[in-house]
């Protein structure tokens, strides 16, 4: 990918015929990359471009620069134990607000008003922490994530 000349170089060697700026249906600045139908179409390389059998060409849709690239600075650190160990906090995070939404139906407020509503989520998160310092105490077991169909369906042993 080459910014400065605006163009894309495909992985068989072709040079994309179009790069123009637009904007994306929630209006946030994009780049749409478009390659020549008449590269695309005998290229052995093409399932590797395109998924959809009815394209005939590759059209890529990118962010600005600096979007892009620190989108692709954060995959990069997805497999470090760094970025696993920061993950692992927000898998907790995300534990409890699913336990919340299923147990206290935290999804709706059962009141109207901003004031009612904050106290009804403080009560509720009460509740939850003294229901997990109870199991706590009562040393029961973290609950297990589901066993699959197909887990269920293997032999015991």
């Amino acid at each position: 990918m080459d910014w400065d000349a605006k163009t894309v170089t495909c992985p068989n060697g072709k040079t994309s015929r179009q790069w123009r700026d637009a904007f994306s249906i929630r209006d946030a600045p994009i780049i749409r990359i478009a390659f020549s139908p008449t590269d695309c179409r005998p290229c052995p390389a093409r399932p590797q471009c395109i998924s959809s059998n009815r394209a005939i060409k590759r059209e890529i849709t990118l962010r600005p620069r600096a979007e892009h690239e620190a989108i692709q600075q954060a995959r990069a650190a997805r497999g470090t134990p760094e970025w696993r160990e920061r993950y692992a906090a927000r898998n907790g995070i995300e534990g409890t607000i699913s336990h919340t939404v299923h147990t206290a139906g935290l999804r709706q407020s059962r009141y109207r008003g901003l004031a009612k509503t904050q106290l009804q989520h403080q009560l509720t998160a009460a509740a939850i922490n003294l229901a997990r310092l109870d199991a706590w105490t009562a040393e029961r077991p973290l609950a297990h994530t589901r066993t699959s169909h197909l887990a269920a369906l293997r032999p015991a042993g």
